[in-house]
């Protein structure tokens, strides 16, 4: 399933991975693709003193990506402390079950031909003791798309990224460059070019600056960038 299940992480946390899945989403969608999206856990989702939470990425992606499931389903699992899940639950004296995750995403994924799944964090956050984050898409037989960043040092965290998912049997089906942090130094200008000499897996697209909130949240904008600057024909089969 991992041609029709994709599994989206990142070379470091805050790398953008939210509009990465945001625009994929839209760009399935756009291509007449009958695709969902879950956000298995998040965590800094604070809760107000009437019980609502106060979620982030996942009412993003259901406001702007148009999806019409309640956002516990989106995104099931939520603690209020920005840490590791599993810092997070250690804290807040709580538990995180694995197969509890995993049928919520069966549950989801029967009502698509296609699944977006965005982790937290990068591919080694602790999930639960002994378990982390990628492992989330080897249950789920997901293709990992990896999210890095545009400048210096970005060849070598995407490496070293590649190299664990591949001793770890687990596919990556594509890369995807994002300047999320505006950077401006030399390397964003030869970073694609030299890192297609080390791979054998498609980079997807390259995702310029957003520099105000305004363009993050116009569907308009959004739908436009997701089809010129991500190719997912390079991963539909």
């Amino acid at each position: 399933m991992s041609d029709k299940i994709f599994f989206i992480t990142g070379t470091d946390t805050n790398i953008g991975k939210t509009l990465v899945s945001l625009l994929l989403l839209l760009a399935f969608k756009q291509h007449g693709l009958n695709t969902g999206f879950m956000k298995p856990v998040e965590t800094g989702v604070k809760v107000d003193e009437a019980g609502s939470k106060n979620y982030t990425d996942g009412r993003y992606l259901k406001n702007i990506g148009g999806l019409t499931e309640d956002l516990d389903v989106i995104t099931p699992f939520t603690f209020e402390n920005p840490l590791s899940p599993y810092a997070a639950s250690k804290y807040e004296g709580k538990t995180l079950c694995i197969k509890e995750i995993l049928l919520r995403f069966y549950e989801l994924s029967n009502n698509y031909d296609y699944m977006i799944v965005e982790g937290a964090g990068g591919m080694l956050v602790p999930l639960k003791q002994k378990h982390f984050m990628i492992d989330i898409a080897k249950y789920i037989d997901a293709g990992v798309i990896l999210v890095t960043k545009a400048g210096l040092g970005m060849i070598n965290q995407t490496l070293l990224n590649i190299e664990y998912v591949k001793i770890h049997d687990i596919k990556i089906s594509g890369i995807i460059i994002n300047n999320v942090l505006n950077e401006t130094d030399e390397s964003i200008f030869s970073n694609k070019e030299v890192l297609s000499e080390y791979i054998d897996i498609p980079i997807l697209g390259e995702i310029p600056y957003l520099n105000t909130k305004k363009q993050l949240e116009d569907i308009v904008v959004l739908k436009k960038m997701a089809l010129k600057y991500i190719d997912i024909k390079k991963i539909l089969i």
